[in-house]
């Protein structure tokens, strides 16, 4: 029976070298200082341009979907090169990030959650990628003649599977509080906030407004039964700017 777990040269080389790999990967995501969290159409691109003018290149790290953004959002480390800082990109929140980053002082922007909804669906529409967004809208609505974006809308909030796109907060962020983030900041006082987070860092960020919608109608007034599909968004945005 012990011949059964013993491991071959090539097996034991291959389990010592992902030994050393991991124990890389975390110590370098011990260096980590801030871990920013990118929340779809939260001046995410325009504040990564801020950091990225704030740090060093060689200090910023963007994870999304091919640099590790699946693995962080399950709580797993990820390849950082040893140099860097600040992370920033499209990855969840996981409770294991407070152990993965011992000294990474996370931070976010949350939104207003109905503009937040309006402005995801006009930058989809703008910039038709075949993402998951645009092809569920796509198939769902605009092939079914629905194109006008006011009725679009709509009818998104009352499409059940809409929910994993439109209520973000909901899905991702309802085990979280204000307590597990350093710095929460609202788009809607970006400027005012912007400024505050500059003097937490004790680096200059710089205001750019990016990747914004080319659409500037404002979100549609709803009625309030399409207003109570929001109202959990509406409670873990409060809870979390407040």
């Amino acid at each position: 029976m012990d011949n059964v777990n013993k491991l071959g040269l090539r097996e034991r080389i291959e389990r010592a070298f992902a030994k050393r790999v991991r124990r890389r990967m975390l110590t370098n995501a011990e260096k980590v200082e801030w871990v920013s969290y990118h929340i779809p159409k939260t001046a995410g691109t325009s504040f990564r341009s801020a950091l990225q003018n704030a740090f060093e290149e060689r200090e910023f790290f963007a994870v999304y979907e091919f640099s590790g953004a699946n693995e962080l959002s399950r709580g797993e480390p990820i390849w950082l090169p040893a140099s860097t800082k600040v992370i920033h990109g499209h990855f969840r929140p996981h409770a294991l990030h407070r152990q993965l980053f011992p000294n990474g002082k996370r931070i976010t922007w949350v939104r207003d959650p109905i503009k937040r909804a309006w402005s995801l669906l006009n930058h989809t529409l703008d910039v038709q990628n075949n993402d998951n967004v645009y092809q569920f809208i796509k198939t769902n609505f605009l092939d079914q003649g629905i194109t006008d974006r006011e009725e679009l809308f709509r009818a998104m909030i009352k499409h059940k599977k809409s929910a994993k796109f439109l209520n973000i907060y909901t899905r991702d962020y309802k085990s979280f509080n204000k307590k597990f983030f350093f710095f929460v900041g609202s788009t809607e006082h970006y400027d005012e906030d912007l400024d505050r987070l500059a003097e937490l860092m004790q680096r200059p960020l710089p205001r750019q407004q990016l990747n914004s919608s080319q659409n500037k109608q404002p979100a549609p007034e709803l009625s309030d039964k399409e207003r109570a599909y929001f109202s959990e968004e509406y409670r873990i945005h409060e809870r979390l700017i407040k």
